[in-house]
């Protein structure tokens, strides 16, 4: 049977964004229900993608795009053109990979993600690309040379959604070119994040405090559950808002059987603390490790 795939759009700025207007322009959807009221949607922190940027942004983009373009330089067998971001959301890395040269493509499934994107790089030239759509399955309007997966994105639940998605993903990565994917390999218990992991930034007038509950629901099939919570201080208009995600936890000898048992990628390493020069050779703690693979 055919495999169906999302439709493909390449999206222009929306009404909630005027491209005479900053991002002070951008708006975030009105809540459904009370300003005070806990809300328990699905998908609901993605659809408040400033609130999002905020919680994250403890990262050192520039020092991550420099990385990539590290791994290619080193590791890659193909000019690189074309960079592929899967669950881009806003697209954090976009303007550093477009200065660099490469031309910038992202897949998020969460429209409020790909609408802030639009709007916040809209002064790129050339202005990257998006995609609506899922990771288990998609296409692309053209061939990349370079895909990743950042802070642990790879929301793959069986082996039918991982072959899915590397078969989604050996269609449109040319050969020679690499996957690179950030804290998506369980090195250690995902259970030892389950308390003390709350954290506050601010930024622009905006306080997130963010924490993870984390609960072991499948342990045959190393299922987990991640309870997100934020509390919003928006220049004094407080909300908390709440989203669940189910996730399987991939260890490192499981991730390397599921390679070598595709013929379409070679399992090319894997460092920690994002060093190149410090690959994993044993089990000591491991912080952000990183996985590249190759398609063959």
């Amino acid at each position: 049977m055919e495999t169906a795939y999302p439709r493909i759009k390449q999206l222009t700025p929306g009404p909630r964004h005027s491209l005479s207007g900053g991002l002070k322009d951008w708006q975030a959807p009105p809540l459904r229900l009370g300003e005070t009221e806990r809300l328990r949607f699905r998908n609901m922190i993605y659809d408040y993608p400033q609130y999002y940027e905020v919680a994250f942004s403890f990262r050192d983009i520039p020092k991550e795009a420099a990385f990539l373009r590290a791994c290619i330089d080193r590791h890659s067998k193909i000019d690189v053109s074309w960079v592929f971001e899967v669950g881009c959301g806003f697209a954090p890395h976009a303007e550093e990979l477009i200065k660099a040269g490469y031309r910038y493509l992202g897949l998020d499934k969460n429209r409020n993600m790909l609408d802030y994107a639009v709007s916040k790089w809209r002064h790129l030239e050339p202005r990257p690309d998006f995609i609506e759509g899922d990771m288990i399955a998609f296409q692309t309007p053209r061939p990349v040379d370079f895909a990743f997966v950042m802070l642990g994105s790879l929301y793959l639940n069986t082996r039918e959604e991982m072959n899915s998605h590397f078969d989604s993903l050996a269609r449109v990565l040319r050969p020679g070119g690499l996957y690179f994917l950030d804290w998506c390999v369980q090195f250690d218990d995902p259970m030892k994040y389950a308390d003390n992991n709350s954290v506050t930034f601010e930024r622009d007038g905006i306080s997130v405090a963010s924490r993870f509950n984390i609960r072991l629901t499948d342990p045959t099939e190393q299922m987990y559950e991640e309870i997100w919570t934020l509390d919003v201080n928006d220049r004094g208009r407080r909300r908390t808002l709440q989203m669940t995600e189910r996730n399987r936890a991939i260890a490192p000898r499981d991730f390397l059987d599921f390679v070598r048992n595709r013929s379409d990628f070679e399992f090319v390493g894997w460092w920690r603390d994002w060093n190149l020069d410090q690959p994993i050779t044993d089990t000591a703690e491991i912080t952000r490790p990183v996985a590249l693979l190759r398609r063959r």
